[in-house]
């Protein structure tokens, strides 16, 4: 993740998340990813995605970051480099996901 400052409504978002204040200071604020966590591309590289922080999402690994993966890799099978195909990936929504912690 790209280390920078955050605003008050993306700290409450992290909070939300079950993210401690720690994870946010120590962690993603300086340019971290927290254990069980991953930053995960909404728009993959390899579809003209960039690195960019409005196409980034931190997304909690299990199950939804290993799920979207999947989901990926099922609807690429097979295909060698040059071929192309369509296909609907799922794209977490916000900049944290999920948005709230299970209880």
């Amino acid at each position: 993740m790209i280390a920078r400052s955050f605003n008050r409504g993306q700290i409450a978002e992290l909070q939300k998340a079950g993210l401690s204040d720690a994870e946010i200071n120590n962690e993603i604020a300086n340019g971290e990813v927290p254990d069980g966590w991953q930053v995960h591309h909404k728009l993959p590289l390899d579809d003209g995605g960039n690195n960019g922080f409005s196409n980034l999402v931190l997304i909690k690994n299990d199950p939804y970051h290993k799920t979207i993966t999947n989901a990926q890799r099922s609807q690429t099978l097979g295909l060698r480099p040059g071929q192309s195909k369509a296909v609907q990936f799922p794209v977490p929504s916000g900049f944290v996901y999920p948005p709230l912690a299970k209880k």
